[in-house]
Order: structure tokens, then C-alpha cells, then sequence
């Protein structure tokens, strides 16, 4: 119980400033040792309560804001995602998913359309359009703690397994705004996603449609590209103006 103590210490204090804080500002406040605080907050990413911004440094995340709206028996984030997927759903005519970060992994949280996979299931981030587009706008040193398990599994012919060749598909991404994945999850497999970001421009989660088989013109992808972007693009503006009264409350009670 005294961990669980110490490390609700180490939220609480974060969640008191509104500004990002570094490892060290966190640790003199808190007055533990810095390797344990430094733990606490590694998990706390995992599970979405913090967020690490490009500096290395630490803000609450979304996954406490979460939480701040069922304290107040106000509307989650369900209430901006599972609209946005179904209009995607509707204008494509294709499946949809939305992944989050959940203790270390990408999971599918949210689906639309009879043929997509049920939610619940991991990602592997090597593999999928929704894992890449994620992991794309991802700090520096959380993609270099990531592609140094390379080799990774090969899930069919045409999966990426080596280091080199992820960051490359990661610097594609990255400047094309969307991932692509061609057959490297599933035989038949094929998607495109967009990243959900954060005001910092750091994904917390990512959209994906499936591309139908018909589809084989560059144009048809870039028109099915361009409805996953703005879905994310909406989802992400929706949830950070859903953010912004909790956020104001929580400074106004640790004020």
C-alpha cells in the first residue's frame, strides 16, 4: 500500500501544474528517489495517465482525464469517437478501428462496420497501418526503446522485420501524414490510418479503414487517406476540447 501511496504522491503532484515537468522537478518534489519515481512514471505512460513529450518531459495525460470526467459523471471520450467512426464507416463503406495504448501495447479499443475485428485485441505496431501511424508521432526515444527488439515477428511474406527497414516506413509515414499497411498483418489484409495527436503533435491514438480490394489507383488511396485524417482530425479536436474544463478544474482544486 505504501507504493500505491507513493505513486498516487507522484500523479497528484503532477497533476497540480498545468505545464510539462522534467524527471528531476518531479522527483524534488516529491522527495523519493529518482529511479522510483522514474518507474512510476514509466508505468503511468504505459497505461495513458502521463504523457513524455519530446524534451522527456511528463504531463497528465488523457488517460487521467478520463477518469477526472466519470468522477464527474460527464461524458467520456466514447462520446467523440464512436460518432466520428461511424461517419467514417458510412462515407467509405469499409471497416474502421481505433487503437489506444494500453499497457505497453496498441490495442483495438473501438471498431465500426460488421467486418471489423472485435475490440479488445493487441496490435503489433510493426505490422499495421494502426500501429505505425501511432508509433510515427511517437517521441524519438520511444520508437529507438521500440525498434530495438528488432528482428520482429514475420506475420506473413511481405511484414517489415527489421529495424531499418520500420523507421523507414515510420519516415514515410511521418511525412505523408497516414500509414499503409499492404499485406503485412493479414494475407488479404489491407489499411490505411491516420494518427490521433495531442496539441504537442504526439499520437494517443490512431484511425484505420480497410482498403477494399478493388481499390488500385494511387488516387483512390488518397481519396480513402484523406476521410481516415479528418477523422482523426476531428476525434483529436474533440477530445482535447473535452479536456479543457477537466484540465482548468483540476488546476482550480490544486491551486
Amino acid at each position: 500500500m505504501k507504493s500505491l501511496s507513493r505513486a498516487l504522491e507522484v500523479l497528484t503532484e503532477l497533476s497540480r501544474h498545468g505545464h510539462p515537468r522534467t524527471l528531476t522537478d518531479i522527483t524534488n518534489a516529491v522527495g523519493l528517489h529518482k529511479s522510483t519515481v522514474h518507474r512510476m512514471l514509466a508505468t503511468f505512460v504505459e497505461f495513458g495517465l502521463v504523457r513524455r513529450d519530446e524534451a522527456n518531459r511528463y504531463v497528465v495525460g488523457l488517460g487521467a482525464l478520463d477518469l477526472a470526467r466519470a468522477a464527474r459523471g460527464e461524458a467520456g471520450p466514447d462520446s467523440v469517437v464512436h460518432p466520428a467512426l461511424a461517419e467514417l464507416h458510412e462515407r467509405t463503406g469499409e471497416a474502421v478501428s481505433y487503437g489506444q495504448p494500453r499497457g505497453g501495447q496498441l490495442v483495438r479499443t473501438a471498431t465500426a462496420g460488421q467486418s471489423a475485428a472485435e475490440p479488445g485485441s493487441p496490435l503489433p505496431m510493426h505490422a499495421t497501418a494502426l500501429g505505425k501511424a501511432y508509433l510515427a508521432h511517437r517521441p524519438r526515444v520511444e520508437v529507438d526503446r521500440f525498434v530495438v527488439r528488432a528482428p520482429f515477428p514475420r506475420l506473413t511474406a511481405r511484414t517489415v522485420t527489421d529495424a531499418y527497414g520500420l523507421l523507414r516506413a515510420l519516415a514515410r509515414t511521418r511525412t505523408c501524414g497516414y500509414a499503409v499497411e499492404d499485406r503485412e498483418y493479414a494475407e488479404t489484409g489491407r489499411a490505411v490510418a491516420a494518427p490521433v495527436l495531442d496539441h504537442d503533435g504526439l499520437a494517443v491514438a490512431a484511425v484505420a479503414v480497410r482498403i477494399p480490394s478493388r481499390v488500385t489507383h494511387p488516387a483512390e488511396l488518397g481519396g480513402l487517406a484523406a476521410a481516415v485524417t479528418a477523422c482523426a482530425d476531428r476525434i483529436g479536436a474533440g477530445l482535447l476540447d473535452e479536456a479543457a474544463p477537466v484540465v482548468v478544474l483540476a488546476h482550480a482544486q490544486g491551486a
